[in-house]
């Protein structure tokens, strides 16, 4: 009997449980938002998921609506198509130029709020309008949203322990001794391209970093482990050479001498060590002699370069280094709140001190 009951039991629940046809769902992998043109609908939301077209074949439907807020807009898309709208496929959000620079931080937390996205989901900023990003066409690409995702995983594996989510952009944004970034991305010649980095003061674009400036940036970021420095150096009266050398980061540190309530001075350390992969300088690089001089070109390119990125950070009140994490240590708690942050960080003498060790020169002995 009590066999006959459970095999009742199942039966019951099984249909009661909601049944989801793959073929009457619009799997949402890829939303953006840009700022519109209508006073009363200010939010433009664009998605784009993928169908199957009358004739079997793979394809992929982009809609776009306008709306008072990200909810509404999604209200209206689903008007907008037969199928039922699922969010647990998606994995970029992007947002327009515009839209960043009045603040990510409502669509944000409503992308958050929505158990069936997490804040796992990938973000990045488009240097126009994000749909445009994600209307284009790219002949053999299939998705865009597909390809966004595998272009931010990349830069997440050169870039160690960047992940651009929901989640670090609000950690970081809570946190008081640092500020979000994000990468860029533009239409270019029928093409998505990455175009550098976004620096948040807030929630708030304030400046892009274009990628040989953010190369520096990842340079002095204290997760960034390994990666790869790419770069023109003088090696000589009215000679220039590219170099590239994959380092890893062998030590790296932030003083901040003073323990006065207002810090005035910060010290960055950075100790790379790394192969030579390429060097188009007449020079033999397996030349002891000559890697020497190679890490001093290096060394003083990174203290120089190092230098104008602080000035730039600065200038535009954005600490995407977390200098201020050490400020914070340097104080105690009413200290700390009672400090005007951004003022102090940026009037701070900030240095760079760089130390390059070339391992080898990548060539067979």
């Amino acid at each position: 009997m009590n066999k006959l009951f459970s095999i009742i039991l199942i039966l019951i629940l099984t249909g009661c449980a909601e049944q989801k046809i793959i073929d009457d769902l619009a799997l949402i992998n890829a939303v953006s938002y840009d700022v519109s043109d209508n006073e009363k609908n200010p939010l433009r939301l664009t998605v784009t998921f993928p169908i199957i077209t009358k004739d079997g074949k793979y394809d992929r439907k982009t809609i776009s609506v306008e709306g008072k807020s990200s909810k509404e807009a999604r209200e209206k898309v689903r008007l907008e198509t037969n199928l039922k709208l699922e969010s647990g496929q998606m994995r970029v959000s992007l947002f327009g130029h515009e839209l960043a620079k009045q603040g990510l931080l409502p669509t944000l937390l409503s992308l958050a709020r929505d158990p069936s996205v997490g804040t796992r989901a990938k973000l990045a900023l488009a240097e126009d309008e994000a749909s445009d990003i994600l209307m284009l066409q790219i002949k053999n690409e299939g998705q865009n949203a597909t390809y966004l995702e595998q272009f931010l995983t990349k830069l997440n594996r050169e870039n160690l322990r960047t992940n651009y989510n929901i989640y670090q952009f609000l950690r970081d944004y809570y946190d008081d001794g640092i500020d979000p970034i994000l990468p860029v991305f533009k239409v270019e010649k029928n093409n998505i391209t990455y175009n550098g980095i976004g620096l948040f003061h807030a929630d708030k674009v304030v400046g892009i970093l274009k990628p040989a400036e953010a190369r520096y940036l990842f340079l002095f970021r204290e997760e960034m482990k390994e990666g790869s420095f790419i770069d023109q150096i003088d090696v000589g009266e009215d000679e220039k050479a590219t170099i590239m050398l994959n380092y890893e980061l062998k030590d790296h540190k932030i003083e901040i001498p003073s323990t006065s309530t207002n810090p005035k001075k910060a010290s960055i350390y950075i100790e790379l060590i790394g192969d030579v992969i390429e060097y188009t300088g007449r020079e033999e690089i397996s030349d002891t002699k000559v890697q020497k001089k190679i890490e001093t070109i290096i060394t003083k390119k990174i203290n120089r370069e190092g230098k104008k990125l602080i000035v730039k950070l600065q200038k535009l009140q954005v600490d995407p280094l977390g200098i201020r994490r050490y400020v914070r240590n340097k104080m105690d708690y009413k200290e700390w709140k009672a400090l005007d942050k951004y003022q102090s960080y940026q009037d701070m003498d900030i240095k760079i001190h760089a130390k390059v060790i070339v391992n080898s020169s990548g060539k067979w002995k």
